[in-house]
């Protein structure tokens, strides 16, 4: 993929900031100096320019206020500290000026002249990306040429783009956005009278469920991600818009429900409730205990994936089914070449990693320090694997043995045709739930039980388990489903395999501070 350098931007500008006017793939940056008739932005009201000022300025990390759209003392403080820092000339103003100068500053020092990436790992091709930018001219956001490069006008389109959805904004063309805007160009719930907003995991949706709920109820769905039941916990703490439907992870649940974040579902409500398989649900109990907050989605297993080929040169005639191969470091460094890793989801791997360290049964503080004595000794060789970028790495070949989940290593195993293997690991897995609930500040509970309804059908599930690659809770299901997907051992686990699994733990506030203390000492 060709790539806008900051050699070349340097060049463009001719190496200073408010070097003239400059346009690099159709975006133009501003001089700086706001237009001799530019109204500052009144203090106290809502400004569109006032938000994307402060989103901006909070990415440069001169803001930690929740972006508001009010121009406050704060937000007025880390616009004089931005001026002063690039040199340029004192302003109050909040202007086009400002922004593109602000958006300059951010392609240039956060990595944004690389290409389209988060940390290192590119987030979509070239063909991806061209067919977003083709996208977003057709909703009449001008994305620069249609040349499959990520340049700043594509940036700054899918930014406006993410703002108008009312999703995260981040600029980023992730596989989510490639489905929101294909949805958007469709007209997917254009004419619809009201909205229900949805936040789920990365690459765990069918969107063509999302497109028949849609037309079926009259309701568009907006569709956003987080990362981590710990960026979900943020996201339902954060000011703004509130989200109606959420899917933490089932063991999150008790402390979400606990500090006030979940509210209680109706269910009474739920036409498709007896659809739910009651072995799956008495699980879920052993969470969310009374089953007041949730419902299960989908269920998996937390294992080990490996690419034959790969891990075959690297360590020939070794059984790869071990949680010694990513946590034994004298192993693991057998496949350093290749890749090792675990997946960023420390409430999923810190368990693991406590059994490969002699805890079989999670027990607090003690399984917290032999989980982080195991990391201790893999820092330089094990991998932490971001949880939108797992399955790509994975079908790839980037990384060869990884800790991680079964669903995103069937869906590894479609992209890659095969060449990826999961198993539950011979010392034990874990058993996990993904859970439907309706935060407790949701705006739209009636669309909310709706759209939780309607994934109860077992035609619509079935669908999104032949997606996804998750087993689904759904006791009519089964007929619906691809053989392939339900015959499938990483899907479904053999009888053995799920009695080697226990259900991942419950964490108290002190577990998920330690553990939290621990995984950012391994992961930095």
């Amino acid at each position: 993929m060709k790539i806008r350098t900051l050699a070349l931007l340097a060049a463009l500008t001719g190496g200073g900031l408010m070097a003239g006017t400059v346009q690099a793939q159709g975006f133009v940056f501003g001089t700086g100096q706001p237009p001799a008739d530019a109204a500052p932005a009144p203090a106290g009201a809502r400004n569109a320019k006032v938000e994307t000022a402060q989103r901006l300025l909070a990415r440069l990390g001169l803001l930690r206020e929740t972006p508001s759209g009010s121009l406050t003392p704060a937000t007025q403080e880390a616009i004089r500290v931005f001026l002063a820092q690039n040199k340029l000339p004192a302003s109050s103003q909040v202007n086009d000026g400002l922004l593109n100068s602000l958006r300059r500053v951010i392609w240039q020092t956060q990595n944004w002249s690389s290409g389209n990436y988060k940390g290192r790992e590119k987030l979509v091709d070239a063909q991806g990306l061209r067919e977003a930018q083709i996208l977003l001219g057709k909703l009449d956001y001008n994305a620069g040429p249609l040349d499959g490069t990520f340049g700043p006008q594509t940036q700054v389109a899918t930014e406006a783009f993410q703002e108008s959805q009312g999703v995260t904004v981040d600029g980023l063309i992730t596989a989510t956005v490639l489905m929101n805007l294909r949805r958007a160009v469709n007209g997917a719930g254009a004419s619809a009278k009201e909205t229900v907003r949805v936040l789920n995991w990365p690459d765990y949706i069918d969107a063509g469920v999302l497109q028949d709920f849609e037309k079926e109820n009259n309701i568009r769905v907006v569709y956003d991600i987080f990362t981590s039941n710990d960026d979900l916990q943020a996201r339902l703490r954060a000011g703004g818009t509130p989200y109606d439907v959420v899917f933490p992870t089932a063991n999150a649940v008790p402390a979400m429900a606990a500090k006030g974040l979940l509210g209680k579902l109706d269910k009474a409500s739920l036409k498709n409730l007896g659809n739910i398989d009651p072995r799956v649900d008495a699980t879920l109990r052993a969470w969310d205990k009374d089953g007041s907050y949730s419902l299960p989605y989908m269920w998996y297993t937390v294992g080990i994936a490996w690419n034959p080929k790969l891990t075959a040169k690297a360590y020939p005639g070794h059984a790869m089914d071990s949680l010694g191969n990513v946590f034994d470091p004298e192993t693991a460094r057998r496949f350093q070449s290749c890749g090792v890793g675990v997946v960023d989801s420390a409430s999923d791997v810190m368990p693991l990693a406590a059994i490969a360290g002699g805890q079989a049964k999670w027990n607090g503080k003690n399984s917290v320090n032999a989980a982080s004595q195991v990391l201790e000794r893999l820092k330089g060789i094990v991998k932490v694997i971001p949880t939108d970028q797992y399955i790509d790495a994975l079908a790839s070949g980037k990384i060869c043995v990884a800790i991680g989940f079964s669903g995103d290593a069937v869906q590894a195993q479609a992209k890659s045709r095969g060449t990826v293997e999961y198993r539950v690991p011979t010392e034990g897995g874990l058993l996990a739930i993904d859970a439907m609930a309706v935060p407790a500040n949701a705006k739209n509970r009636r669309a909310a039980h709706l759209f939780i309804d309607y994934l109860m059908r077992p035609q619509v599930i079935a669908k999104i388990s032949n997606s996804v690659g998750f087993a689904n809770a759904n006791l009519k299901a089964g007929e619906f489903m691809s053989e392939s997907i339900k015959s499938n051992p990483a899907v479904v686990p053999s009888t053995a395999s799920l009695s080697r699994s226990s259900p991942i733990p419950i964490l108290s506030e002190q577990d998920q501070q330690d553990i939290a203390q621990a995984w950012g000492r391994f992961s930095k």
